[in-house]
């Protein structure tokens, strides 16, 4: 909830310009900027406040509403699903959340909806990498398709990976970075009712999968974490990232992933808690059985001493049993799917297995 009265009914005394929205410049006129006749958020001038609350009981809610609207005038839930074009669609059984109508728009918006589509945003053996030599392409444009498309991962986590790799070379990119980012359109041109479907018949356990692509990044031959959480069987977070350190060892950047993938479920677990839903032990799948080991056997420690000390708390928790860490089959690592591009046999399977798909 917002109150309207504090933000956007607040009338400027003095004369502001900001900036075009970075991703959302006018091709026409990419120079211009915008004078303001009310309030931004963030303005000196205004006090903003916003409000945001939850319950698992209804009537509480409607309570609580009624009386700020009261109070204030308010508006509800729903202002962020408006913004990034988020379409719900419901059935007796299932729940469905895509961005169609913001998809087809980003597509028309640089020009490809006439274009060839792609099958996978980016393919097993696209390697991207610094190019002093490369031709240089308009760097606004470039940081425009990747500000766009980063409001689409809202439901699009099939494109997390490839846009976040070609998100490190915005700052000189090249027509090899450019062609990257047009391959990632042409594939949402592709799927434009694709999104995450839900089931209601679940239950509220939760688990997750982690995952490293160790020095997958060429430049600098640092390693990817990934991971995936389910409550149930229904995808409810997912993140990848680029390790701070070069891993000496695939073990290593496994385990160091593992440990983000722990701090991450244990949050998961408070924040569940919090509105009455209590967990078995938190249960990891991972695919490494070196790092697996390293969480359980303190005969290792002396040969891990590298590791920097934050990331062998996974072994504390596994010792307490708030962690179950399970071994995995490569073929069923769903997280592969964050942390390394795949050929498309493999993509449009653990694509499908996370729950992104058509209604």
């Amino acid at each position: 909830m917002d109150v309207k009265s504090a933000f956007l009914n607040g009338i400027l005394q003095d004369e502001v310009y900001v900036e075009q929205p970075k991703g959302f410049e006018n091709s026409q006129h990419p120079e211009h900027v915008y004078r303001l006749k009310k309030a931004l958020y963030g303005l000196k001038q205004i006090y903003v406040d916003d409000i945001v609350f939850g319950s698992t009981c209804q009537p509480l809610v409607k309570q609580f509403v009624e009386s700020m609207s009261q109070e204030f005038e308010m508006s509800m839930v729903g202002e962020l699903r408006y913004f990034l074009g988020l379409q719900v669609e419901q059935s007796a059984d299932v729940i469905f959340v895509s961005q169609s109508t913001y998809a087809k728009e980003l597509v028309q918006r640089f020009g490809l909806d006439k274009s060839k589509e792609a099958k996978i945003p980016m393919g097993a053996n696209d390697k991207l990498s610094k190019e002093e030599e490369g031709e240089d392409v308009d760097e606004r444009l470039y940081k425009g398709m990747i500000g766009s498309l980063l409001y689409l991962t809202a439901s699009r986590p099939d494109i997390c990976l490839s846009l976040g790799i070609c998100a490190c070379y915005h700052a000189k990119p090249k027509m090899l970075h450019l062609l990257a980012v047009k391959k990632i359109i042409k594939y949402i041109k592709g799927t434009l009712d694709f999104g995450i479907y839900y089931t209601k018949d679940t239950n509220t356990s939760l688990s997750g999968y982690c995952d490293a692509d160790w020095a997958g990044f060429v430049d600098d031959r640092r390693s990817t974490s990934g991971d995936c959480f389910f409550m149930g069987n229904n995808l409810i977070s997912w993140h990848n990232k680029k390790q701070n350190s070069v891993s000496l060892s695939t073990a290593e950047a496994e385990y160091i992933a593992l440990g983000s993938c722990c701090t991450q479920l244990l949050w998961m677990r408070q924040m569940a808690s919090d509105y009455g839903m209590e967990s078995d032990p938190l249960l990891i799948h991972c695919d490494n059985l070196s790092a697996i080991n390293i969480s359980k056997n303190h005969v290792q420690h002396s040969r891990t001493k590298h590791i920097d000390i934050r990331h062998h708390f996974v072994r504390v928790l596994v010792e307490a049993k708030l962690i179950e860490i399970d071994h995995v089959s490569i073929d069923l690592q769903l997280t592969d799917l964050f942390t390394k591009p795949l050929d498309f046999n493999r993509f449009v399977n653990l694509r499908k297995s996370i729950g992104v798909c058509e209604f």
